[in-house]
């Protein structure tokens, strides 16, 4: 992949972020954090809806997408499982429409669980069209569908507020699903070359099993996933209540700068290590990786930490704690694409269990700390859970990896990444009560983390050098263009 095709992929998820720091503050003026709160429960159940019916079949068609003779059949196998559970589901569900929308959001309003079926079933659809994109490195495309739904969202929050009319969760949870049909529109007509012979394509059910079979384990690390990512949700929910959930949320919208680096790499990273294990490229590069991303995370975490005071700036005055918070929400998308690093040796193998046991064992951990500490402290209770939880996550997934696949050097990560997570936890702490305020300690630390990678730095600087010069043009045959031989 050449610089080009990362920049393009790159321009989406740096645009979604710096959208969402509007976005979010839009939000959390214009609708009550109760209303914030239920927000975070329909992306909740939105992100486990495409990971249970999705059967880990996305990550199937990403392995086997360059070993694919025929692609159009292997999308309709990926595909063709999964949206027929979806159907049996909605029908199963249908008639506890009230019920469910009561367990969610405290209210038994219907139109609140139709339009989350609705944005289920959008998602699920959009997931798999964007892996068309992602692996043709058709990264422009990829990065306007991101941008899109943003910019609805963001338009349609905003014509609700400068209509002063009386706001329900119903407005914003319709301007989200709206969002989300903007993907799906997009995506559509950027694949229809790809997806429509899709339909018609014919699947042999051995390739079916096949992806089945390489996907089946992926469903439950995806629903551990998915649960050791919705635990501090689910225990806000049940344990606290709506305010403290909304206040978890903004925190998270504002831990946005992790994200984009979570997105980028890992739209870049899954398609290109395939690539390189199917052409036999020596994998010794991987370690090299390692520790640049490592470099990126620290630099990331110290930033955040310096300037995560200007929160209070744009946000109400109950969000105070926003900037305390954020520096342990960050700590979840960091670790998250620092272990697709460290963890590719599952990958390669095929030993997908083992992301299986690695998600349970940090989702074991989040669950008792976050029942140990919500009920006494809310938010900053599931905030501690959850980057401890992910520290876990990252380790085991490290050392499943170098286990199946190859040893590699993993002190300096270990050492790194929790420093970060224990001055992120030192801030919430103790942050409202230093004498020096807390951003200034986290600035001082900014020049140790460049010192500290030093190397790494320069890696990445000689590289990017090297990506930018221009290419010399091949040279002519005498005789000038068209000349005979």
């Amino acid at each position: 992949m050449n610089l080009r095709t990362a920049l393009a992929f790159a321009v989406g998820p740096i645009a979604t972020a710096a959208l969402g720091l509007v976005t979010v503050p839009v939000i959390a003026w214009v609708f009550p954090p109760a209303d914030v709160g239920r927000l975070n429960i329909v992306q909740i159940a939105v992100s486990f809806g495409v990971l249970l019916f999705g059967l880990g079949l996305d990550r199937a068609y990403v392995r086997e997408y360059h070993e694919s003779a025929d692609r159009a059949a292997l999308l309709k196998a990926c595909f063709a499982p999964g949206s027929a559970l979806l159907l049996l589901a909605m029908l199963v569900t249908a008639p506890f429409d009230d019920r469910i929308a009561e367990w969610l959001f405290g209210v038994g309003h219907v139109a609140y669980f139709w339009l989350l079926l609705a944005c289920v079933a959008t998602s699920f659809v959009s997931r798999f069209l964007s892996l068309i994109l992602r692996m043709q490195d058709r990264g422009a495309a990829f990065s306007i569908s991101q941008i899109l739904p943003k910019v609805l969202l963001l338009l349609v929050v905003t014509v609700i507020a400068a209509s002063n009319i009386h706001t329900t969760f119903v407005e914003l949870e319709a301007a989200y699903f709206i969002s989300l049909l903007s993907v799906l529109i997009t995506y559509g007509w950027n694949t229809w070359r790809e997806w429509s012979p899709a339909i018609r394509a014919p699947v042999a059910p051995a390739q079916v099993r096949g992806v089945l079979a390489y996907g089946t384990p992926l469903i439950f690390a995806g629903v551990a996933y998915w649960g050791l990512d919705a635990t501090s949700t689910l225990t806000l929910r049940s344990l606290s209540n709506l305010p403290e959930l909304a206040i978890y949320s903004v925190s998270m919208s504002f831990a946005g700068v992790g994200v984009v680096f979570q997105t980028i790499f890992t739209v870049l990273w899954a398609p290109l290590v395939y690539k390189w294990v199917a052409h036999g490229v020596d994998m010794r590069r991987v370690d090299t990786i390692a520790k640049q991303a490592l470099a990126v995370v620290c630099a990331i975490w110290v930033l955040t930490g310096a300037f995560s005071w200007l929160a209070d700036f744009v946000l109400p005055a109950h969000y105070a704690q926003v900037k305390y918070l954020m520096l342990c929400c960050i700590g979840q998308p960091l670790l998250y694409t620092l272990s697709e690093v460290t963890c590719v040796g599952i990958g390669i193998t095929r030993r997908s269990m083992l992301s299986l046991w690695s998600t349970l064992a940090a989702l074991v951990v989040n669950v008792a700390l976050s029942v140990w500490l919500v009920p006494a402290h809310g938010a900053a209770g599931a905030v501690v859970a959850n980057a401890i939880a992910f520290l876990v996550f990252f380790v085991a997934r490290t050392e499943a990896s170098a286990y199946v696949w190859r040893p590699f050097p993993r002190a300096r990560l270990y050492m790194f990444v929790t420093a970060c997570v224990g001055l992120s936890i030192a801030t919430l702490v103790f942050g409202p009560r230093l004498p020096v305020h807390f951003s200034l300690v986290w600035l001082a630390l900014l020049p140790v983390a460049f010192a500290c990678f030093r190397a790494e730095w320069m890696g990445m600087y000689q590289s990017l050098r090297v990506a930018l010069k221009p290419q010399p043009a091949c040279p002519q045959a005498e005789g000038g263009p068209g000349a005979l031989p």
